[in-house]
């Protein structure tokens, strides 16, 4: 019977997957118009091993229940992606009573690296009735026309066995809505002539033997003009739009551990003169990917770990700078062994393999290192010191490359998290 809840479970989210038209795998709703104005999968290339390098700065699955349990929490995880930028992804929650029952939250959202990058500070008060929790939420900004807000319904908490957060997010507030009229953006006067909206959701089942995690985000298509008062010849119309989705499925069965994810990330700009001109800056960009992995615990001190996940990236430019398009496909197997030397000390070794496909048309803005196949070992140490979680781990270079590599060191990942 558990078993047939978990084969369920996985029709239910592949279901979800084929209704919403994407692959999804779940994540607090944050984004807001700059997630999706700074995306860019062709970036990525600018980092010839991008796609392994963020599967090694992902967080531990073992800190997960721990985080999301927590209060009051902060994690980060840190690497190096060239020798001119560093990956950083930071989380921060605090809370304070803020009445009898009520909440106030402070969370900081920072996410920075070769594909996207933001960050938020997001005020939070939280107000549980007999009908679920509602919360809503103040962004603020420099420029106020950026400054944001948000309405949360949640049922169901982080212990119980149904979880549900429906989101609806006011992006940019302040920027030509209703009665407000603060439309500067830098320097230049930037009013909406169509606003954005974001609603959300995501949906968590746990259960003793599976676990399945669903969400998305859907900022609604936007238009403002950029307003050149000296030259109005000059004046631009600038569009964006986006989607974003995750889910994974989890679940034990045959003494193995088993897991499923995938997530797409798209989004769509343009950014033409008022005048008719085939000058749109028109950039379409999707990334979007799907892996398994199966998992065993051996004995009480040693887990081992195989994965096999496929990322897809795809972008398209209109004039000036194209027309052209980029294409890339990585195929990444990734095998693994964490041995718990004791309840202070793990040790991880592994390795990894990716298969990269590149195909350009026309004219794009980077640079790339083409077909190509990029291989690594590694070795990292993890350790608990009273509720401080750490983890390191060194990269080995296993490929010869057409750039200077210092001895066989291929990059360097650290990870912490701590509960207050």
């Amino acid at each position: 019977m558990r078993w047939a809840g978990a084969v369920g479970a996985a029709a239910l989210v592949v279901g979800s997957m084929i209704a919403a038209g994407i692959a999804l795998r779940a994540a607090p709703a944050r984004a807001a118009t700059e997630e999706f104005s700074t995306f860019d999968p062709e970036a990525q290339e600018r980092d010839d091993e991008s796609v392994i390098d963020h599967y090694l700065a992902r967080f531990p699955g073992d800190w997960r229940d721990e985080w999301e349990r927590a209060p009051q929490a902060i994690r980060t995880s840190q690497a190096c992606l060239t020798s001119g930028l560093w990956m950083i992804d930071t989380e921060l929650k605090l809370t304070s009573p803020l009445g009898r029952s009520a909440r106030f939250g402070l969370d900081l959202h920072q996410d920075q690296s070769d594909i996207l990058s933001y960050e938020y500070w997001d005020f939070t008060f939280r107000f549980p009735t007999r009908y679920g929790a509602f919360t809503a939420l103040f962004r603020p900004q420099f420029e106020k026309s950026r400054q944001d807000f948000g309405l949360t319904w949640s049922l169901g908490a982080d212990t119980t066995a149904h979880q549900l957060d429906l989101i609806f997010g006011l992006e940019d507030a302040f920027n030509n809505f209703w009665e407000f009229r603060q439309t500067q953006v830098g320097n230049n006067a930037a009013p909406y002539e169509r606003h954005p909206w974001e609603p959300a959701l995501r949906y968590v089942a746990r259960h003793a033997d599976w676990r399945a995690e669903i969400g998305g985000r859907y900022l609604t298509p936007a238009r403002r003009r950029i307003q050149d008062f000296g030259t109005p010849s000059l004046s631009r119309l600038q569009t964006l739009w986006g989607t974003f989705g995750r889910a994974s499925l989890e679940a034990r069965a045959l003494g193995l551990e088993w897991e499923a994810d995938g997530e797409n990330r798209q989004a769509l700009s343009t950014d033409r003169p008022v005048t008719p001109s085939l000058d749109d800056h028109h950039d379409f960009r999707r990334s979007w990917s799907g892996g398994f992995a199966v998992r065993r615990r051996w004995r009480g001190d040693l887990t081992t770990e195989a994965r096999w996940f496929y990322v897809g990236r795809h972008q398209d430019y209109g004039l000036p700078i194209g027309p052209g398009t980029f294409d890339g496909i990585d195929r990444v197997l990734a095998l693994e062994a964490l041995w718990t030397i004791d309840p202070r000390w793990t040790v991880r070794l592994g390795g990894l393999h990716d298969r990269v496909t590149i195909t350009k048309t026309g004219v794009t803005p980077w640079i790339s290192e083409n077909t190509r196949v990029e291989s690594r070992a590694f070795v990292g140490l993890r350790a608990t010191f009273g509720r401080v979680h750490m983890e390191g781990v060194e990269g080995i270079e296993m490929d010869p490359e057409p750039y200077d590599v210092w001895f066989v060191h291929d990059k360097g990942f650290l990870r912490l998290q701590t509960t207050f």
